[in-house]
């Protein structure tokens, strides 16, 4: 199904997908994320049927394996300690963390899992 935004945005999914909306143009949504885009305030083309609607966009499993992916790769940053890999704040870049991953990972996604990874290690 095709949703359309009034201004341009980008909706990345806690499943990994990202989709680019420009201002008043219908972009093809898949189901997994329909959700997600009616919550940031997309408009579906025409009424979704609810066979089509996703019981739960993201489990407790997929958010577990996605923390877990970002916590290897922090690993693996902090191993590396290239400072080109980290922001003037101490986190590692987004770009850096996302190209490690294979999908597109948010900063507040990024920040929540950084912390926990950080107050792992002090333990």
């Amino acid at each position: 199904m095709r949703f359309m935004m009034q201004r341009d945005r980008t909706i990345a999914s806690t499943c990994g997908l990202s989709i680019g909306f420009k201002k008043g143009v219908l972009q093809l949504v898949p189901p997994a994320m329909y959700t997600e885009v009616l919550a940031a305030g997309g408009v579906p083309e025409s009424e979704i049927p609810d066979d089509d609607m996703p019981s739960a966009a993201a489990t407790p499993e997929v958010l577990a394996d996605r923390e877990a992916q970002m916590f290897r790769a922090f690993e693996e940053i902090v191993m590396k300690n290239d400072r080109e890999s980290f922001t003037a704040g101490g986190m590692p870049h987004n770009a850096v963390v996302s190209r490690m991953v294979g999908w597109s990972v948010m900063a507040k996604e990024r920040d929540a899992a950084w912390i926990k990874f950080t107050n792992g290690k002090d333990e």
